[in-house]
């Protein structure tokens, strides 16, 4: 599902929360006053409460990106479940009633959007992808790359990831060019 048009930019950030990784991009998020939504995986969470605490008190969206990042559209329904159910006993109170869920790989069918559905989530897939995991787009060329497609469009729903270094490291000129384009970094209870 899109938001309303408008030059809206969500920034979500799939794969956490890591270590060291995760609080530097708070800590960017942070200094620019942008709230954005974490699709954290619930082993990750798991390790990681504090994080994830952090993430709430700084008023960023906490949601459910499965326990172990499969591609769901080879599992059996009540894999799906499993893997839905057991993050949202890690992430419940950080989630709240704003249920949203991304699928690992985007991959999903109507078995994967029926148990979504069932359990009371939303999928929030992107309309810009930063490429910022790939070898190809390191160690800042995704910025450009993401930057670009951001332009282009009305409203930007941005797939980052939290757990690479080219993430974290880039993510401050990122947001400063985006804040180049005048649009409004939208809160995450509007996603």
């Amino acid at each position: 599902e899109m938001p309303a048009a408008g030059n809206n930019i969500y920034l979500t950030f799939d794969d956490g929360p890591h270590i060291t990784r995760t609080p530097k991009v708070l800590d960017v998020l942070a200094r620019h006053d942008i709230r954005a939504t974490f699709f954290v995986i619930g082993k990750n969470a798991a390790f990681y409460p504090a994080i994830i605490k952090r993430m709430v008190e700084e008023g960023h969206g906490v949601a459910n990106h499965t326990y172990r990042h499969p591609n769901l559209t080879t599992l059996t329904s009540a894999k799906i479940r499993e893997e839905l159910q057991l993050t949202e006993k890690r992430i419940a109170a950080a989630m709240g009633d704003h249920k949203l869920f991304r699928p690992p790989y985007g991959a999903h069918n109507a078995k994967v959007d029926a148990v979504v559905a069932e359990l009371g989530y939303r999928s929030i897939l992107w309309n810009v992808d930063t490429v910022d995991w790939s070898k190809a787009f390191q160690p800042d060329r995704w910025v450009a790359h993401g930057f670009e497609q951001v332009k282009a469009r009305k409203s930007s729903v941005v797939l980052n990831h939290d757990i690479h270094s080219s993430t974290a490291n880039n993510l401050d000129s990122f947001i400063r060019r985006i804040k180049e384009l005048r649009v409004t970094f939208a809160e995450p209870k509007t996603l």
